[in-house]
């Protein structure tokens, strides 16, 4: 009986052993965020909503979640696109100070703010694609482009604006170069050269339109 119950254990004991250490197991082990997990397009949405149910002091602190990403992009950025995102971030900052006492009353107020906060990060994502193709890094160059691209339509989004047929055309065609660029396969060095000079344009004309906008 004693050999018994002493083979049962063991045998229980290689089977958990055995369990834990598999790759089905490790597979389900939570994985570290990526800085992109905590990108701030979930986190104005949320706050916007939140806005309108009047819970303020949680959209509060939704905006700061999105300022403390600004400012960590920030830290890799070039002194142009730096002042901008740091700028950016205190806007937020202020945003969120103000909710949290019930000084907004519109959300068109958030709404102008978020926007504001994605053309600082495509006018980075732009400036990083264009030094890491100076620097032929072009797998960095593709995420740039891809980022840029993504935060010109989260801008165009918060602004309330809708994108010309030629703007989304060209945040499409950034989008796909950049999609290139990241697989390593694909791309010519006149489409790269085309798909960031159409960012760099395409950001000045949203930029002119939030402006005139907010006017």
């Amino acid at each position: 009986m004693h050999h018994k119950t002493l083979l049962f254990t063991t045998l229980m004991f290689l089977f958990i052993v055995a369990f834990v250490f598999s790759p089905a197991s490790r597979a389900q082990a939570p994985q570290e965020p990526s800085v992109k997990a905590d990108e701030p397009a979930s986190h104005f949405q949320k706050a916007h909503e939140l806005f309108l149910k009047k819970d303020l002091k949680t959209a509060a602190f939704e905006i700061r979640k999105g300022a403390r990403f600004l400012r960590q992009k920030a830290k890799s950025a070039t002194k142009d696109s730096k002042e901008g995102l740091t700028a950016s971030a205190q806007e937020l900052e202020t945003l969120a100070k103000d909710v949290e006492r019930g000084g907004v009353t519109s959300e068109k107020q958030l709404k102008d703010t978020f926007a504001r906060s994605y053309d600082a990060l495509s006018n980075y994502e732009y400036r990083r694609a264009s030094e890491s193709w100076a620097k032929k890094k072009t797998r960095e160059t593709g995420q740039a482009l891809t980022e840029a691209a993504h935060d010109m339509e989260q801008a165009a989004k918060w602004s309330g604006r809708e994108l010309e047929t030629d703007t989304a055309d060209t945040i499409d065609y950034a989008r796909v170069v950049g999609g290139k660029l990241v697989k390593g396969a694909g791309w010519t060095a006149d489409e790269v050269d085309k798909g960031i000079k159409g960012i760099n344009s395409a950001l000045s004309k949203l930029g002119e339109k939030m402006e005139s906008k907010d006017k």
